[in-house]
């Protein structure tokens, strides 16, 4: 008859258990909103905005033409997805970007490479690069509109331009930032080229590397759609000049709205790539 007691004691034990579950389970959540605070302020900022949206709307009674609701925005949205042109244009904007900043990459990596090794070469060059970079480019767009037409390739050269400066900056200063100590021990080594660049140059430089990277990457993005501004049949920014010449601002606010979502995406996943490239030196540090 004395055994009649464990059942409750059983339960309170469960009980004890799933408690102590929930604790750690919200401990673990607070830890990680804590160390990913973007995943609470994110939300919080679109419903403000939304809220502030509603009510500038109800408190200053505009019209469509100049501030749409969201939900006008919204059916906008979805009608340009399943009639296809909003694929079609971020596609063509995507694409010179892309080929833009490859290219940018490339030729800032090898360029910068080379002034970061020769400080004479650098003093010549400088002052050109930099003249080069002073000049409005959207008062030159026009002209390497009619250079090199309406096509892809003029929003090529302009997402290569604007991406080209900030990355040589970083490629440069990452170069320099080698510890000549240890270049000067490789070398005693008798350690080539290949050896010295991939064993430590790369290595060193890598951090400020992925820095520019992360610029040039949503530079490039701004390029393309200023070649489109200028003149383009397709693209992102062709279908906003086209969308305020006839008051489509619903389809206005689309595109900005999808120019925000391209450019966070792309720098998440540059910061992804950094993440990963940096963790095996951040846990060596750590030891």
């Amino acid at each position: 008859m004395g055994n009649i007691q464990f059942p409750a004691r059983k339960q309170t034990n469960s009980t004890s258990q799933l408690n102590a579950k929930k604790a750690n389970l919200a401990s673990r959540a607070w830890k990680l909103m804590r160390k990913r605070s973007e995943f609470v302020l994110l939300p919080m900022f679109l419903i403000l905005v939304l809220g502030l949206w509603y009510l500038i709307i109800e408190i200053k009674d505009l019209p469509q033409f100049i501030l749409p609701p969201p939900e006008s925005v919204w059916k906008k949205l979805i009608q340009v997805i399943e009639d296809g042109s909003l694929k079609i244009n971020v596609g063509f904007t995507m694409k010179a970007a892309g080929y833009g900043f490859a290219a940018a990459f490339g030729f800032a990596g090898v360029v910068g490479y080379i002034l970061g090794k020769s400080p004479l070469m650098e003093k010549f060059l400088s002052p050109y690069l930099v003249a080069a970079q002073t000049v409005p480019l959207i008062a030159i767009a026009p002209l390497l509109v009619v250079w090199l037409g309406f096509g892809i390739a003029s929003k090529i050269f302009i997402a290569f331009v604007i991406g080209f400066f900030p990355m040589l900056v970083n490629v440069i200063v990452g170069i320099r930032l080698v510890n000549e100590d240890q270049r000067e021990l490789m070398r005693s080594y008798s350690a080539s080229w290949w050896q010295l660049f991939s064993k430590l140059e790369f290595p060193s430089a890598l951090p400020v590397l992925l820095g520019g990277l992360k610029i040039g990457i949503t530079m490039a993005i701004t390029g393309a759609l200023v070649g489109e501004y200028v003149g383009a049949r397709y693209g992102l920014g062709s279908m906003i000049i086209h969308a305020k010449e006839t008051f489509r601002t619903s389809e206005v606010f689309v595109i900005i709205f999808t120019l925000v979502s391209i450019n966070v995406i792309l720098y998440a996943l540059a910061s992804m790539v950094e993440a990963i490239l940096l963790s095996g030196r951040k846990r060596e540090e750590s030891v």
